[in-house]
């Protein structure tokens, strides 16, 4: 069976000095991920597309989104040219020509257990943010492009899903102390623990890849 919609799987984080930090946590969950992909999701290649935001948190929706765009436009181009369309797959997309998108983002989870994935599906119409600046300049981005919410004529019939993973938090809540935790390099044993939480998420990201709904 064929794969029904793309899914463009970025990583946010921030760059060198900070990649290893737990703020940087959706990069190490995705460096885990991606060697897991070719085995899970074997002759989808086409389908989906593993990204790392070069850029620091608060500044990554701009580069996600152009890239994002660029990835699926192509992508449609090439599915197209092979003879493999959404009604060749029996999508419910409404654009009968164009594959479904999600974007999916893997990201830090503060006040969540370590290493523990939580799933949010769409925006901050559908689950509160939590004040995450990662998320909120993608969202922002998106909006004011019209790819989500969706305006017509969109290039994209695009869905989130937003794949957080637990990284803690310090016992005190002022805020400089939450600033020094998150900035601050992760552990050995953080870092097997978002390792370990590789398994659960492929098989989301597989369960999404063949989803028929919009």
């Amino acid at each position: 069976m064929e794969p029904r919609r793309l899914l463009f799987i970025a990583s946010i984080g921030n760059k060198a000095p900070y990649r290893q930090t737990r703020h940087s946590a959706g990069h190490l969950l995705l460096d885990a991920v991606a060697p897991l992909l070719p085995t899970t999701l074997p002759n989808t290649g086409a389908f989906h597309e593993t990204w790392y935001s070069p850029t620091y948190m608060n500044i990554t929706g701009p580069k996600l989104v152009r890239q994002l765009e660029k990835w699926a436009v192509s992508q449609n181009e090439m599915l197209r040219g092979n003879g493999i369309s959404p009604t060749s797959t029996s999508t419910t997309s409404a654009n009968t020509s164009t594959f479904p998108t999600t974007l999916v983002i893997l990201h830090d989870e503060l006040e969540s257990p370590l290493g523990k994935v939580r799933i949010k599906r769409g925006g901050p119409e559908s689950a509160s943010l939590r004040g995450h600046r990662g998320l909120i300049s993608i969202c922002e981005t998106l909006r004011g492009k019209g790819l989500y919410p969706t305006r017509r004529g969109a290039k994209l019939d695009l869905s989130i899903l937003r794949i957080g993973v637990g990284i803690g938090r310090p016992d005190s809540r002022e805020k400089g102390a939450v600033s020094d935790y998150v900035l601050s390099n992760v552990t050995p044993t953080e870092l097997a623990a978002y390792h370990r939480a590789a398994e659960p998420v492929v098989k989301v990201l597989a369960e999404e890849l063949y989803r028929v709904e919009s």
